[in-house]
């Protein structure tokens, strides 16, 4: 039986752990941040985002954001791309695959058929020596300490940190494509950010 004291202690030395994954992660940025914002402000295609189970929701999310910033981005789930819809592939395209561990099927064949199709891809992983990364034309490493995963397994502080790359990677790709307020303010006519966005002054 756990008590109440070991509830409240095991769950600050997670959370405090999950903190300290998220600013290590922000020291960890170098030119390959960099390289990933210029690749997708660039691009001349779509952006189609994969990833499966917490990956594929931190995928979805990412896809979510760039959307709402005005860069054309697409959450595919691996799964349904191995049914037809990576047929929306074509060259100028980029696929985000998200996968920590980069071995899982699906995933793997979808890029590989992404490079078949003409279109570039991106890993993001903590196993740089994966199958994943090998066939991709940039690799984003994101890696935690253990402990800020649950029990030292669950992807807890790994999924966190594959969503404030993401956060980052979305505001410096809406800095560089120049979306504005007034535009964030027509395009999401419901909501809290669409009233802040009108009374925002623009600089």
């Amino acid at each position: 039986m756990i008590d109440k004291n070991q509830i409240l202690a095991q769950a600050r030395e997670l959370i405090e752990a999950e903190g300290k994954a998220i600013l290590d992660l922000a020291r960890q940025l170098d030119d390959t941040f960099v390289q990933a914002v210029h690749m997708i402000a660039e691009c001349k295609g779509k952006i189609l985002i994969t990833g499966a189970g917490t990956s594929g929701a931190m995928a979805y999310r990412l896809a979510h954001l760039l959307a709402t910033t005005g860069t054309p981005a697409f959450y595919i789930p691996p799964g349904d791309a191995m049914h037809g819809e990576s047929a929306l592939l074509t060259p100028g395209d980029i696929l985000i695959a998200l996968s920590k561990a980069g071995k899982s099927l699906e995933i793997n064949l979808f890029a590989r058929i992404a490079r078949e199709r003409g279109a570039q891809v991106m890993a993001w992983t903590a196993n740089p020596d994966s199958e994943l990364a090998q066939m991709s034309d940039l690799v984003i490493v994101i890696t935690v300490d253990d402990r800020a995963e649950g029990e030292n397994l669950l992807p807890f502080g790994s999924t966190l940190a594959s969503g404030a790359y993401g956060d980052a990677l979305t505001l410096m790709v809406k800095q560089l494509h120049g979306f504005d307020l007034a535009t964030l303010a027509q395009t999401h006519p419901l909501g809290g950010a669409n009233e802040l966005a009108r009374q925002k002054p623009q600089t």
